[in-house]
């Protein structure tokens, strides 16, 4: 189709800025110095194609849902609240002077405030994460996000092999409870997970349909 302006001739085109002039302005564009084209003669834009396709980000820079939890991102999620919630859990048991129960909260309140790092990193990971919205993103962080798990599972791990030993003289009374064990368990979990976070990057199948739109046609799928 010809476009033609009232009382003008055929609308020219610069090919590389898109400026529009009429055949009376002379073949050339001012600004590029590139022959000039009939407007119908070009090619869409990259933001016309971009309209057309969905997008024009590679498959692994598409925002992807809010509450998308594939390629680690929900199971992280999880550990990080599960994480956290067990910090108020109980993680050391004391027979003397009284029989009583310490959770990593109230021994990081008392006694080691060098505890309140992994609860800390805990708590960080959660808002991390929610705002991590594309492949690429994910994987960014799982440097971050296994500093993270492993500052819980060093803690714990501290703990564990720096009890007071009981002997044939002595005995502490002092016991592992539960919400230790649990907290050494998930932040080995998360260790795991945050290594492959946000996944691969040669198969995209796993994502929404919206967001694999750029990533070609599908088997049995016809080009138009």
């Amino acid at each position: 189709m010809t476009i033609r302006s009232e009382g003008m001739g055929e609308l020219l085109s610069c090919p590389f800025c898109r400026e529009l002039f009429a055949e009376e302005e002379g073949p050339l564009c001012p600004e590029c110095e590139l022959p000039l084209v009939p407007l119908h003669q070009l090619p869409l834009s990259l933001d016309a194609l971009a309209e057309l396709e969905g997008s024009s980000d590679p498959p692994e820079d598409q925002r992807l849902p809010p509450l998308y939890l594939g390629r680690g991102r929900g199971l992280m999620l999880l550990l990080s609240v599960a994480g956290l919630a067990l910090f108020f859990q109980p993680w050391i048991t004391l027979t003397r002077p009284d029989a009583m129960s310490l959770s990593g909260h109230e021994l990081a309140g008392a006694h080691a405030p060098w505890l309140w790092g992994g609860a800390v990193a805990w708590f960080i990971l959660i808002p991390l994460l929610l705002s991590r919205r594309s492949v690429n993103e994910l994987r960014g962080i799982r440097v971050i996000a296994t500093l993270f798990a492993a500052m819980t599972l060093g803690e714990a791990t501290m703990l564990l092999f720096n009890a007071p030993v009981d002997h044939g003289y002595f005995s502490a009374g002092l016991g592992y409870a539960w919400g230790l064990y649990a907290s050494c368990l998930v932040a080995g979990l998360g260790l795991v997970v945050a290594l492959r976070l946000g996944g691969s990057l040669e198969d995209f199948r796993d994502l929404p349909v919206e967001n694999s739109q750029a990533c070609g046609p599908q088997a049995g799928e016809s080009l138009h």
